[in-house]
């Protein structure tokens, strides 16, 4: 039970989108956390390291200050030496790409070649360019040499000495190795060895530092390098340990706990995204439209753009920390609302079966593929031969050294031409026969191709043509047949009409046969008002002059109601009828007025054709979202005339036309229940009449 609890709560909105939220708070409060140690942190070893004694930082400082000032004394001397042009007193052109092109453009301009002689030429006429050179190189030098110098006072509290015998470079002036000796932090390099303190921390730096000392091999004995750090140095850079050592473990804590919390979340996002209940259904939303591979590679390209940008987006100039952080807090909670949406909506198309069929790739392959496939199959014939000539004589130039391959190439060119020539011809002697009126002929073609294609469209056409020409003559038979019903109905009442009114004339008002007459009179001319109004409703219902004007009909009221109204007629027929209901209350979306003018029509349908003493049943019932009303009766006429023609104007049950009515009330019935979006479904099963009106449920 609380499972199943459980399951129902977890596919919520409210659920989920508390998850996202979440989600998206973890990865900033642990963002925020990275971005404290990135910006506080220096050194990381000081998270598995207690003490900064232990660690191998120090031995990587005095490491760099060591090889810095070997690199110096080797490469540099003194910034005299550079000064005095030493260290670009032996330039050779091979060496300096500047020197090199305006040697190569020297000799390209005097057309020399390139031997001891051009190279004097060369040094005597261009020495001006050259000393621009040198003194470039020099400026250059020195600039490299402060930097490095610039560099080894840096981090502070060292102190330095180093010699080759003959240039000296120290910021102490003190070159005693005891002097260095007394701190608690020091590498030694002389002629008694290498000496480092302390000991423990320093040995994966100790096979760096002994190949420094080995590579002087042959000038060892008078180099001198002495490197410490004070004890003022020593105390700030253990402090400096301490805080990072501080930052690390807390930030790193909250980090590890975001990243536990925000794999939870995204696991549950994962599983019940596209999940609403138990019906087994993944449902999209309105994300999904995009296509996924697009948002993959977004993802992706976005991950990578932030990784390579980052560093550039923390070292813009500020007005504050707070200010920077804020940027980059917000930055980090869009982008990962951003991938969050994208990674979804992906794993609802893996889930959805659409992963593929959805992606711009398999859209733009299909559209290809699709294209070629038209072109080929059923493109333009022109095209094609165009193509198929081009690749004929393409393959015949290739193949004319070789005649026994030329040989099936032609045979399959004729048999080529010569099928698409017999389909032709096919399509114009089943033209030919359809010429001559004969729209049952079908043309017969084999495979697929535009000859294929244009026989399956003149087949169509044939037929078409056929059905059109049968419904014009259905509908000029329709037409002859309403004239003369027409005709009828308006010449029966009228010719009686004239006939009493002539008997009238000649025996007079006060004849004993006058009020007779006059009855006949009243009712053969109500009868032409029925039908002159019936003509009018029916115009209007089919032209759609009609607006309906929909209401909450209850369809159980309304049938009670109008047989309440026709209870005389009900009691002169002799009719029984039989009124169920699936419920006490049934309503339907229509217009009442309408609606109930269409059970009238019905109803006197039934009171002029149904057997006279019979039963006539009544049922009305809802299926889904669909309310139906039924009408059956047995008729009193053999019903021998299609269901489609009793709806046509003017067709009567009685072929005999010998009963009251003019045919009008099922095509009035029908074009008032089109109207108000319903319809009405006539069946004849022997002597069995029924009529059923479906209309919309009111919702």
């Amino acid at each position: 039970m609380l499972a199943t609890k459980w399951k129902t709560y977890s596919r919520k909105v409210v659920a989920k989108a508390t998850a996202f939220i979440l989600l998206i708070i973890f990865v900033v409060v642990g963002a925020s956390s990275a971005l404290n140690i990135y910006l506080n942190v220096s050194d990381y070893e000081s998270i598995t390291v207690k003490h900064y004694m232990e660690s191998n930082t120090i031995s990587n400082e005095l490491r760099y200050a060591a090889n810095k000032l070997e690199y110096l004394l080797k490469v540099y001397k003194s910034e005299d030496n550079i000064l005095s042009g030493g260290t670009v007193r032996n330039l050779d052109i091979e060496d300096n790409w500047q020197l090199t092109n305006l040697y190569n453009n020297y000799l390209a301009e005097k057309g020399l070649e390139d031997n001891d002689y051009s190279r004097e030429l060369f040094w005597n006429e261009k020495s001006k360019e050259i000393k621009s050179i040198k003194d470039a190189l020099i400026k250059t030098d020195l600039s490299n040499f402060e930097q490095i110098i610039n560099d080894l006072h840096e981090p502070g509290g060292l102190i330095y000495y180093a010699t080759d015998g003959k240039n000296e470079i120290t910021n102490t002036n003190n070159s005693n190795r005891h002097y260095y000796e007394i701190h608690n932090v020091y590498v030694l390099i002389d002629k008694k060895g290498m000496v480092l303190r302390p000991e423990n921390g320093f040995n994966s730096f100790s096979t760096s530092l002994q190949d420094t000392f080995e590579d002087i091999e042959g000038g060892r004995r008078k180099l001198e390098i002495y490197v410490a750090i004070t004890d003022e140095g020593l105390l700030s850079r253990v402090e400096k340990w301490n805080s990072d050592r501080a930052i690390l473990i807390k930030n790193t804590a909250i980090i590890l706990l975001c990243l536990i919390a925000a794999i939870a979340l995204f696991i549950y996002l994962v599983t019940v995204t596209g999940r609403i209940n138990d019906d087994g259904e993944v449902h999209m939303c309105t994300f999904d439209r995009f296509f996924p591979d697009i948002g993959l590679l977004l993802i992706i390209g976005a991950i990578a753009m932030s990784i390579n940008r980052f560093p550039n987006v923390v070292k813009i100039q500020y007005t504050s920390e707070n200010l920077m952080k804020f940027a980059m807090l917000s930055l980090s909670a869009a982008l990962s609302a951003f991938f969050m949406v994208l990674f979804l909506s992906i794993v609802r198309h893996i889930k959805n079966g659409t992963i593929i069929k959805h992606s711009m790739t398999y859209f733009i392959l299909s559209k290809t593929g699709k294209a070629l496939v038209k072109i080929f199959a059923g493109g333009p014939l022109m095209l094609k031969s165009i193509a198929a000539i081009i690749a004929i004589v393409v393959m015949a130039f290739y193949c004319s050294k070789i005649p026994i391959l030329e040989i099936p190439l032609v045979a399959f060119a004729a048999y080529y031409i010569y099928t698409k020539v017999k389909k032709f011809q096919t399509i114009q002697e089943g033209i030919k026969v359809a010429k001559t009126g004969d729209y049952d002929y079908k043309i017969q073609l084999e495979g697929s191709g535009e000859f294929t294609q244009m026989a399956e469209d003149i087949n169509a056409m044939t037929s078409g043509m056929k059905i059109a020409v049968q419904n014009e003559v259905k509908s000029e038979r329709l037409k002859t047949e309403l004239i003369t019903n027409v005709s009828h109905d308006i010449k029966t009442p009228l010719t009686s009409i004239i006939s009493y009114v002539d008997l009238l004339k000649r025996e007079g008002l006060n004849s004993s046969n006058a009020p007779k007459y006059l009855d006949v009179l009243d009712r053969k001319s109500n009868r032409l008002k029925t039908l002159t109004e019936d003509l009018f409703e029916a115009a209007k219902a089919t032209s759609g002059s009609i607006e309906p004007n929909f209401q909450k009909v209850n369809v159980n009221a309304l049938v009670s109601q109008i047989l309440g109204e026709l209870d005389e007629k009900i009691q002169e027929s002799k009719l029984v009828f039989k009124v169920t209901s699936s419920k006490d209350r049934i309503y339907a979306r229509a217009d009442g007025r309408l609606l109930s003018r269409v059970m009238e029509n019905l109803l006197s349908n039934i009171f002029k054709y149904a057997l006279k003493e019979s039963r006539v049943y009544v049922e009305i019932y809802q299926i889904e979202n669909e309310v139906i009303v039924s009408f059956k009766n047995i008729s009193a006429y053999e019903l021998n005339i299609p269901v489609e023609e009793l709806m046509e104007r003017f067709k009567r049950g009685d072929e005999s036309r010998s009963s009251e009515g003019n045919g009008l009330g099922l095509a009035i019935a029908k074009s008032l229940m089109e109207i108000q979006g319903g319809i009405l479904v006539l069946n004849i099963d022997g002597d069995l009449f029924k009529a059923e009106i479906k209309l919309s449920k009111y919702e």
